[in-house]
């Protein structure tokens, strides 16, 4: 093995290390926990160390750390998706819902980095990290839901008769994420995520309490039924398979 291997394998090796710990940090403690200190501490290297790794410092770091946690739940809600008849729109729409629910109750700190107020460590990785996560949810259920489109598409709002403010948008992020349906299509598909997010935030982040303190999985599955039915998929609908 050549000296650039080497160097090669231990500068991943670090990076790996790295990441994870800041996962851990970010797992057991919060994202405002993440210090340059206590990660050099726990990968037995000096602050300065890390910077050979991560030139950013800290928000690198960050930015690394939120980029596998999105990885991870995006393979989760595609795997969640595969797992679903082809021609069952509405259960292909569904289960990723339903994993992704499940992964940010299970999950509630790196939810809140990915998708809470932004904060202090994360500092200008916040916005890359929201645009990565839009970029790899079009993948899934942006997918999804052109296929769904292109087999049995429903009433929408034809383009001039949006609001020029919500078109210009739409476009954008059609242009961006390469959902190729319609404007009022995408309206409606991002309306949903809109519900799906406000839904589980309240949830993660306990605003629901003290009023409604028990599992909120029938709230979540009145939403699920609503959204389908708006799109003609009402009659599809499943409630999801008792826990075993």
């Amino acid at each position: 093995m050549s000296a650039a291997t080497r160097r090669d394998r231990l500068r991943i090796q670090m990076s790996e290390e790295v990441r994870a710990s800041a996962r851990e940090i970010i797992t057991s403690q919060g994202v405002e926990a993440l210090t340059l200190a206590e990660i050099a501490r726990r990968v037995g290297v000096t602050p300065a160390a890390l910077y050979r790794h991560f030139p950013g410092g800290l928000e690198d770091i960050v930015r690394h750390a939120a980029r596998d946690i999105v990885t991870e739940l995006a393979s989760a809600l595609q795997a969640a998706v595969d797992g679903e008849d082809e021609t069952d729109y509405a259960a292909r729409m569904i289960a990723p819902c339903r994993v992704f629910r499940r992964w940010a109750l299970a999950h509630r700190q790196e939810f809140s980095l990915l998708f809470g107020t932004p904060t202090k460590a994360a500092g200008d990785a916040q916005a890359e990290m929201t645009s990565e996560w839009v970029r790899e949810l079009a993948k899934v259920w942006g997918l999804v839901f052109m296929q769904f489109w292109a087999a049995r598409p429903f009433v929408i709002r034809a383009d001039d008769a949006l609001d020029p403010r919500l078109a210009a948008q739409m476009a954008e992020y059609r242009a961006a994420t390469g959902v190729e349906i319609p404007l009022g299509a995408l309206a409606v598909m991002l309306s949903c995520w809109r519900g799906i997010y406000g839904q589980v935030a309240l949830e993660v982040f306990d605003h629901f309490a003290p009023l409604m303190n028990a599992d909120q999985e029938p709230m979540f599955e009145m939403l699920m039924r609503e959204l389908m039915t708006g799109m003609g998929l009402g009659e599809e609908y499943r409630p999801p398979e008792p826990a075993s």
